[in-house]
């Protein structure tokens, strides 16, 4: 059975990434997905355009008047848009595919987990399976995890493995628990793979990649 979208998670601290490249490219990805769906309806304008031309040609070349050529065409497609225009449904955004172009919303970085754009840009619907508890400590853990949204939830659910099974309905208090519990073992292995593999610091702008001969 499909679940519903839930709210994004929000860290204690209020912390989102930013990224104005990223951002960008997931503004891009949300307008391309909205002006698609915008399209529904016009590649049917032009077939039945080009039938109807081909009709009008046909009506010439069988000996008809070109008035007739151009009235009987103009009024079938003014007839069939208009079928069309009373038979057409606005066609809902599919905010799931919305970021395919950029490999879907998991291959973005772990701290778009807890970022308002890339969240309505399918991100909602990517985690609509996980766990109460398993999102909230994937959020907790996002700004240092050093992979990729769904490398995160691997590791959230890793853990969550070892731990004892929950009970089939948690309560509010249950859940803030196991939260504590997942990001108690979690963090401590983000911490010390960090120490040991820290990220490259980003090159200074405008440094060419070979430095001069000395």
């Amino acid at each position: 059975m499909a679940q519903s979208t839930r709210e994004m998670p929000a860290r204690a601290d209020g912390w989102r990434p930013t990224d104005p490249i990223l951002e960008a490219i997931i503004k891009r990805c949300i307008t391309d997905a909205e002006a698609g769906a915008s399209r529904d309806g016009v590649r049917e304008y032009m077939a039945i355009a080009m039938i109807l031309a081909v009709l009008a040609v046909l009506l010439l070349v069988v000996g008809k008047s070109p008035a007739l050529a151009l009235l009987v065409p103009a009024a079938l497609f003014g007839a069939a848009a208009l079928y069309m225009v009373s038979k057409a449904r606005p066609v809902p955004v599919q905010r799931a595919k919305t970021l395919a172009p950029m490999g879907g919303p998991g291959r973005l970085p772990a701290g778009y987990l807890v970022h308002p754009g890339a969240w309505s840009a399918g991100m909602a619907e990517h985690v609509a399976y996980l766990p109460e508890s398993q999102l909230r400590a994937a959020a907790d853990m996002s700004r240092t995890f050093p992979g990729s949204v769904d490398d995160l939830l691997i590791f959230t659910g890793t853990i969550a493995a070892q731990l004892p099974s929950p009970k089939q309905h948690l309560s509010p208090e249950d859940v803030e628990h196991r939260t504590r519990d997942l990001v108690r073992v979690g963090l401590p292995v983000i911490y010390n793979f960090n120490q040991k593999y820290p990220p490259e610091p980003a090159a200074p702008a405008g440094k060419g990649k070979k430095d001069k001969k000395k």
